[in-house]
């Protein structure tokens, strides 16, 4: 389970590192900078700066509200929910993450570029996900987010041997925010409680 936890907390780091790639540099790179393909992506230290936040149980009704960010997440009974700046994860009973939610502001010069900052996402995960955890593209395909417009993108990210998982990120932009909404999908061996995961995923909506 511990080498699971590793693999998920590198592929959300990942895709962090994407996200902020193409926001910083703003629209006008093509190449946005990725993370060190030589030196595997680890979460940020916890000891000496920014504590770990406590994980929370989602409240009684199953539904986490983000009222910052403006959207909802429905999660099954005994799952809890961690807030860490613009990210929000959320675990299964046994505290293994599941889904996550990251919000990032556009720069100025991007909003209102919705569909250049779409494809520059699309791109950037497809290559930095790559080079970060050896994730190989599966598809893309034009979504709708709460009927919004968005991508949806699957990945393939091998974990040990011949075994393999999926991550499937989709991403929006809505009112001047990208709205990135992960989660895995591992073989039931893996992790019992992951077949809630997708479900959990899918019941993001905007208030």
């Amino acid at each position: 389970m511990r080498s699971q936890k590793l693999l998920i907390a590198a592929v959300f780091v990942v895709v962090l590192v994407v996200v902020l790639a193409v926001l910083l540099p703003g629209l006008s790179s093509t190449q946005p900078p990725g993370p060190d393909p030589t030196q595997p992506p680890t979460p940020a230290p916890t000891s000496t700066s920014v504590p770990t936040p406590a994980p929370k149980p989602v409240p009684e009704n199953g539904t986490y509200v983000n009222t910052t960010y403006g959207y909802a997440v429905t999660c099954p009974e005994g799952w809890f929910y961690t807030e860490s700046g613009e990210s929000v994860w959320f675990s299964s009973p046994d505290k293994h993450e599941e889904v996550r939610v990251n919000t990032n502001p556009l720069s100025s010069e991007s909003e209102g570029d919705t569909e250049n900052v779409l494809e520059a996402l699309n791109a950037t995960y497809v290559e930095d996900l790559r080079a970060g955890i050896d994730a190989e593209w599966v598809s893309t395909e034009e979504i709708s987010l709460d009927g919004v417009p968005a991508y949806e993108s699957v990945f393939s990210v091998p974990i040990v041997d011949e075994d393999r998982y999926t991550f499937v990120v989709r991403y929006a932009v809505k009112d001047g925010v990208i709205y990135s909404v992960m989660h895995t999908v591992f073989p039931p061996e893996y992790d019992v409680y992951n077949a809630d995961a997708a479900p959990a995923a899918e019941s993001f909506r905007f208030l």
